[in-house]
This record gives structure tokens, sequence and C-alpha cells, in this order.
């Protein structure tokens, strides 16, 4: 005779096994629908998308979205970030699997800036990803789904200056950077 118990563990882990290929399936078919959205953009050389365990990363270069110490986005980008922000609740929203949240990362190099408009990396870096989440809201993103979050320069992809402590100029450019993450969440 099996134990009533048993058996009831063995429902849960298989409901929470195939609920988790399908959050995967949907995840994946969502980085297929903003892969083909930044391909009609003639953006595929400029911004990444990337599935990883935990969601989708986008990696928009810091020169794609700004001018050189602006966090006003450039205009021909609003309505790139705005297809996005549609692709992803016409995947997700629509679903069975709702449980997303939405990080928006801001970085800079590690150049220090001080304007009349920024006081520092952490303001530059903090406004530029604010920008990014109210276009992802306007478009249809709900606010709870979503979070601002500015690095500055403390999560750089490459080394801003040598072993000798000289700059490196394209690793500062590739290190200023807006990520947009799409995660998962039981």
């Amino acid at each position: 005779d099996p134990d009533p118990g048993k058996m009831e563990e063995i429902q849960e882990a298989m409901k929470e096994t195939f609920a988790s290929k399908k959050s995967q399936n949907e995840f994946k078919d969502l980085k297929n629908e903003i892969s083909n959205v930044i391909d009609k953009k003639n953006l595929d050389d400029q911004l990444n998308v990337e599935l990883g365990p935990n969601g989708i990363k986008i990696q928009i270069p810091g020169k794609t979205l700004f001018k050189s110490g602006s966090a006003n986005i450039i205009y021909e980008m609003q309505p790139v970030i705005e297809e996005i922000s549609k692709t992803i609740t016409q995947i997700l929203d629509e679903s069975i699997y709702k449980n997303y949240m939405i990080e928006v990362e801001g970085h800079t190099d590690d150049l220090p800036i001080k304007t009349n408009e920024f006081n520092s990396n952490w303001d530059l870096s903090a406004i530029r990803a604010t920008g990014i989440v109210e276009i992802l809201n306007k478009s249809g993103i709900k606010k709870s789904k979503l979070v601002s979050i500015a690095r500055a320069e403390t999560k750089p992809l490459f080394p801003n200056k040598d072993i000798e402590g000289n700059p490196i100029p394209t690793n500062r450019a590739k290190n200023r950077r807006v990520e947009i993450n799409i995660n998962k969440y039981k």
C-alpha cells in the first residue's frame, strides 16, 4: 500500500518540475521574441540578450542609449524599449507564469562625474536606470514588477585601467551600460 504522505510529496515534486519546465520555455520564447525586436530595429550588433538560469539579461551599451554625461534617452531608443516592454507583458503576463521581476541596473565607468546635473557616478547611474524603468512602466509593466538599481562603477565588465594604471578607453566604454534583468521568482 502506498503511503498517502509520500504520494503527496511525489505529486508536489512533479508539479514543481513541470512548472519549472513551463517557465523555462516561456523565458526561452521571451528571449527569442526580444531578439526578434532587436533584429527588426537593426540593433543586434549593439544589444545583447542572454538566457540564464534565473531569467534574461538585456545588455545595452551606454552610447546606444545616452549621450556622454547625459541621462536623457536618445529619442530613437525609446520605441525600442517600449517594444521590449510590450513583448514582456504579452508573453509573461498572458501566460501561466506571471511571477517575474525586472531589475534595471545603471553602470558607469570609473571616471568621476561632477556636473550641475550629477554629483557622482551614483547619481548618473541611478537616473539612467530610473529613466528606463519609467519607459517600461509607461509601456505596460506594473510598477510592482520594476526595480531601479544604481551600480555606478562598482561592477565593471572589463578593467578600466591596465596593470600600470593607464586608462583603457575601449573597456571604459563597454563598462558604461544599462542592464535589464528579467528574473524568475517563485
